[in-house]
């Protein structure tokens, strides 16, 4: 399905991530610093044109956009045409099969939870996954997305 109004391609999968950040990484600032400093590594220290990520959710349930929705993401190497990347504050030192509650708070599973229905409202979504289901090096997002949905 492609959004409506949009030169967008089709979308079909979310891709969940972590930003693998202790847990009081810049903690009391705003969401915005820490989204304009996820978005410096990415473009400074990776040399991307953007953040990687179209979200991003603080520990405190703050959702923040990061990169357009209808501009292809920078997230999953090989899988980024037709997915949507969701990132998560935290997750430092973490392993695949970790629980989402090991790393993560409350907050931010409401807030992913309502966040995939709301895309899922405006496009098709077929599967959502975890970034170490497409790299088996990888710990991102720090827990299994399988078992937490």
């Amino acid at each position: 399905m492609i959004y409506q109004g949009s030169n967008r391609y089709p979308v079909n999968g979310i891709v969940v991530h972590c930003t693998e950040t202790p847990p009081d990484w810049k903690d009391g600032q705003k969401t915005s610093v820490k989204v304009a400093e996820v978005r410096r590594w990415h473009m400074e220290e990776r040399g991307w044109k953007d953040i990687g990520y179209h979200w991003l959710i603080d520990r405190d349930g703050s959702v923040a956009q990061g990169r357009a929705e209808t501009v292809i993401g920078a997230h999953v190497a090989g899988h980024n045409a037709g997915t949507i990347g969701i990132s998560l504050l935290g997750g430092k030192d973490t392993g695949t099969h970790f629980g989402f509650f090991k790393s993560f708070t409350t907050e931010q599973d409401s807030a992913l939870r309502k966040l995939i229905a709301a895309i899922g409202l405006r496009t098709l979504i077929e599967w959502v996954t975890g970034h170490n289901q497409f790299d088996a090096g990888k710990a991102c997002p720090g827990f299994w997305v399988p078992d937490w949905l």
